[in-house]
């Protein structure tokens, strides 16, 4: 047992002795920091903090409409955190991604707000619902 003390404590002195002193993590110094990483990051806590605070006013509705305000909520999120990546790093990909967020996020919301209907309404909706997406999925893949 104190064969295996020694070897921990030997071992420790030869890292701290192979380690240079000022081998600590230390911030960057601000003149290194690009502004443009720290306003992107402002800009999601900004968003996150947008939509944590349209989550809290969904809290005070109903079951039904709860479920479509968290819906929402979570898709202006997705949205927003879309466009942002569009506009720090504008590309046809970062386009084609925007897109299909909306397409998938209108999506989501039109099919919670079917799920409310009756039962013959329910499945007009739903068919109403793909079909809408599916036409602004073919616009999205021949970009328009």
């Amino acid at each position: 047992m104190q064969r295996l003390h020694a070897l921990f404590a030997a071992a420790w002195i030869l890292g701290a002795a192979v380690l240079p002193a000022g081998a600590q993590v230390q911030p960057p110094h601000p003149a290194e920091i690009d502004p443009s990483t720290v306003e992107y990051g402002a800009a999601r806590n900004r968003i996150g903090a947008t939509s944590k605070a349209a989550l809290g006013q969904c809290e005070f509705l109903a079951a039904p409409a709860k479920t479509v305000c968290v819906k929402e909520a979570q898709g202006r999120e997705r949205i927003a955190l879309a466009e942002l990546d569009q506009q720090r790093n504008p590309s046809d990909a970062n386009a084609r991604r925007l897109a299909e967020t909306r397409v998938a996020v209108h999506y989501e919301i039109a099919v919670e707000k079917c799920r409310d209907l009756q039962e013959v309404d329910r499945a007009a909706c739903l068919s109403r619902a793909s079909a809408e997406e599916a036409k602004a999925r073919a616009g999205v893949k021949t970009g328009q």
